[in-house]
C-alpha cells in the first residue's frame, strides 16, 4: 500500500506561521510586548475611575492635577500603540485601537466635559412611600391631578404603549373591587393623571382596562428610578461604581450625556407620589434603535438573530477569503489568482472584494457587540445590578433607512453604530459652550450656520481616522498605516458633498422614488472610490482577524493564560 503524502501547507497558513514568527521575534529583541489584560487596560479603565472617584469639585488643585493625569494616560497609551501586539491578530489590532480611544476617552473625561459637575445618571432603589402621599396626591392641587413629566406615556396605534403590548384583558378581568374606598379614590386619581399625561403627549386616548392597567402596575412597582449626580458624600465604594460606570460606558446608555439618534434615557414619569414603570418609556429612536426590557426576550433574539448568524456567517467570509491571496498578502502581492477568480474582469473582481470586506466588518462587529451584551446580561447582573439590565443595551445599529434617506449623512451620523459618538463629538460640544463656534440653532444664518456642523463633521472624522490608523499599526503584518486617515477624509468630503448636492437638488430628487436620491447615488460612486484606504490594512490580515474572532479564546489577551494561536475552529486544520 502506499503511504499518503502529506498535503503542502496553504498560502493563508504559511503566511500565518511567518507573522507570528516576527511577532516572537520581536518580543525577543524586546521591540514588541504581548497584549496583556488588565495591564493594558490601565489607561483607558483603571486610572481614569481611581481618579473620578475621588472628589475634586471643591478642591481645585486635585481638578488643575487631571493635566498631570493626561500627560501619563497619553504617554502610556503612545507606548501601547508603539510596542503593544498579539500572537492573536485581531488582539494586536484592537491593542492599538483600544490605546487610541482610551486616549480619545481620557480628553472626553478630563478636558471636554466636567462629569462631577454636568453628568448624572438614571440609578435605581427600593420605593419609600409616606403615609400623606395620599392626601397631597389628591388634594395637593386643589382636586387637580399631579402629574410630573419626565419621559411620557406615549402610544401608538398598533396596541402598544410605547412598545409594551396592551394586554388582552376585559373590562370585567381589570373591574376588581378595591379593599377600600381610600384605594379606589386613590385609583381613580391616578388613571386621570395617565389619561392626562397620555392625552398632553397627543397620543390616541387610552380605554379605560389600559388606563387601569397602568395605574395598578405604578401601584405595585417596587422600585424607583432617580437621576444620580456625581455622589461626593457617598461613600468610596459608591464613588467608585459610578465613575466606573461613565468610564466604561462607550455610549453612556442611562446617562444625561447619552446620544440623541438612542432611544431616550430618562427616570419615567411620575404621577402624583407614583411613578411609572420602566416598561413605559419609548424604547424605539426615530432613528431606529431599539431595545427591550424583558431579560429573557433580550438574549433568544440576540442570541438566535445577531450573535449565531454573525458566528455563521464570519466563517464562511474567512472560508472564502482563504482562496485569494488578497486576503492573506495584501493588495501588494504577485500570487496567481484562482481560476474562478482570475476569469473575473477586474471591476467584478473589485467590487467582490470589497463586499466581502464589507460584510465581514460588519458582523464581525456584530458578534463582538452583542457577545459582550449577551455577557452582560446573562453574567453581571449579581455584580453591576441595574448598569446590566437590557434596558442599557440598546441594538448596535439604527434603521437602514437613514441611510436610502439621507444617503452618506444617515450611513455615518445615524444608522452605523455610535460606539464613539459622544467622544467625537465631545471637543466640538466645547467650543460651542465656550463660544469658539457659532451655534447652529442660533440666530446664525447662511455660511455661519454650517461653521459648527463642518468643524464637528471634520473633527469626527480625524479622531475616526486616528483610531483605526492605530489598529493598522499595531497589527503584525506590515500595512499602510496612513490609509485609514485618508479613508475617513475623503468619507467626509464625501459626506460634505452629498449634504451639498441634496440641497441644491432638493426641488429635483423630490419627485423621484424615496430610495432613489442623490444622496444614494453619491454614497454608492463615492464609497467605491474611496473604500480602498480602509480596506486595505484589513485585508493585508483579514482572514487571521475574522478567524479570531470565531476563535472563542477568551484567554487570548489574559495575563495568565497567554495567547497559544490555536488553530481555526472549523479551517485550517
Amino acid at each position: 500500500m502506499f503511504q499518503q503524502q502529506p498535503s503542502p501547507p496553504d498560502l493563508a497558513s504559511t503566511y500565518r506561521e511567518l507573522y507570528r514568527a516576527r511577532f516572537r521575534a520581536d518580543v525577543q529583541a524586546g521591540t514588541k510586548t504581548p497584549f496583556v489584560v488588565p495591564l493594558h487596560l490601565l489607561a483607558y479603565w483603571v486610572v481614569p475611575t481611581l481618579y473620578l472617584a475621588i472628589p475634586h469639585k471643591n478642591r481645585p488643585w486635585l481638578y488643575r492635577a487631571r493635566w498631570l493625569v493626561l500627560a501619563f494616560l497619553c504617554a502610556f497609551n503612545w507606548y501601547m500603540i508603539k510596542h503593544v501586539a498579539s500572537l492573536s491578530f485581531a488582539s494586536s489590532y484592537g491593542a492599538g485601537l483600544v490605546a487610541a480611544w482610551a486616549t480619545i476617552w481620557n480628553f472626553t473625561l478630563l478636558v471636554w466635559t466636567r462629569p462631577q459637575w454636568d453628568a448624572k445618571r438614571v440609578e435605581r432603589r427600593e420605593r419609600t412611600r409616606q403615609v400623606g402621599d395620599l392626601i397631597a396626591f389628591e388634594s395637593g392641587q386643589n382636586g387637580s391631578t399631579d402629574v410630573t413629566k419626565t419621559n411620557g406615556v406615549l402610544a401608538n396605534g398598533s396596541g402598544k404603549i410605547d412598545g409594551v403590548r396592551k394586554r388582552e384583558t376585559n373590562a370585567k378581568q381589570c373591574a376588581v373591587a378595591p379593599e377600600s374606598a381610600e384605594a379606589e379614590i386613590e385609583e381613580e386619581f391616578l388613571m386621570k393623571g395617565i389619561i392626562l399625561l397620555n392625552d398632553r403627549d397627543e397620543n390616541i386616548r387610552l380605554d379605560q382596562n389600559t388606563a387601569l392597567e397602568l395605574s395598578r402596575l405604578a401601584q405595585e412597582h417596587e422600585h424607583e428610578y432617580y437621576w444620580q449626580e456625581y455622589p461626593a458624600d457617598a461613600s468610596f465604594w459608591t464613588r467608585f461604581d459610578w465613575a466606573f460606570d461613565i468610564v466604561s460606558s462607550f455610549r453612556l446608555t442611562g446617562w444625561n450625556w447619552a446620544p440623541s439618534c438612542l432611544p431616550p434615557y430618562e427616570p419615567p414619569s411620575k404621577i402624583g407620589p407614583y411613578q411609572l414603570p420602566l416598561e413605559y418609556g419609548s424604547h424605539k429612536s426615530k432613528q431606529g434603535y431599539e431595545r427591550t426590557l424583558s431579560r429573557r426576550e433580550f438574549i433568544l433574539s440576540r442570541w438566535f438573530f445577531t450573535f449565531v448568524p454573525s458566528y455563521i456567517i464570519i466563517d464562511i467570509c474567512a472560508t472564502i477569503m482563504t482562496t485569494d491571496p488578497y486576503f492573506i498578502v495584501g493588495p501588494e502581492h504577485n500570487h496567481p489568482l484562482p481560476t474562478h477568480l482570475a476569469s473575473l474582469p477586474p471591476v467584478l473582481l473589485s467590487l467582490q472584494r470589497t463586499m466581502l470586506a464589507f460584510i465581514g466588518i460588519f458582523f464581525a462587529l456584530q458578534y463582538a457587540w452583542n457577545a459582550g451584551a449577551l455577557c452582560l446580561a446573562i453574567y453581571c447582573p449579581p455584580i453591576l445590578g441595574f448598569r446590566a439590565h437590557p434596558w442599557h443595551l440598546p441594538s448596535m445599529t439604527g434603521s437602514f433607512t437613514e441611510v436610502l434617506d439621507r444617503g452618506l449623512s444617515g450611513f455615518w451620523g445615524t444608522w452605523w453604530h455610535q460606539t464613539f459618538r459622544v467622544g467625537f463629538s465631545a471637543p466640538t460640544k466645547w467650543l460651542l459652550r465656550n463660544g469658539y463656534l457659532p451655534s447652529a440653532h442660533g440666530r446664525s444664518q447662511g455660511v455661519t450656520k454650517m461653521i459648527a456642523p463642518l468643524v464637528g463633521a471634520i473633527i469626527a472624522f480625524i479622531q475616526s481616522g486616528f483610531i483605526h490608523s492605530a489598529g493598522s499599526y499595531s497589527s503584525v503584518p506590515a500595512t499602510h498605516y496612513g490609509g485609514p486617515p485618508l479613508f475617513f477624509a475623503l468619507a467626509g468630503l464625501g459626506t460634505m458633498l452629498q449634504s451639498t448636492l441634496s440641497y441644491l437638488l432638493v426641488r429635483r430628487i423630490t419627485k423621484l422614488p424615496r430610495w432613489w436620491t442623490i444622496s444614494d447615488v453619491v454614497e454608492f460612486g463615492f464609497g467605491s472610490l474611496y473604500q480602498y484606504p480602509l480596506l486595505e490594512p484589513l485585508d493585508s490580515a483579514s482572514i487571521d482577524v475574522y478567524g479570531d474572532m470565531i476563535e472563542i479564546l477568551f484567554q487570548d489577551g489574559s495575563g495568565v493564560l497567554m495567547v497559544d494561536g490555536g488553530k481555526r475552529a472549523f479551517r485550517f486544520r
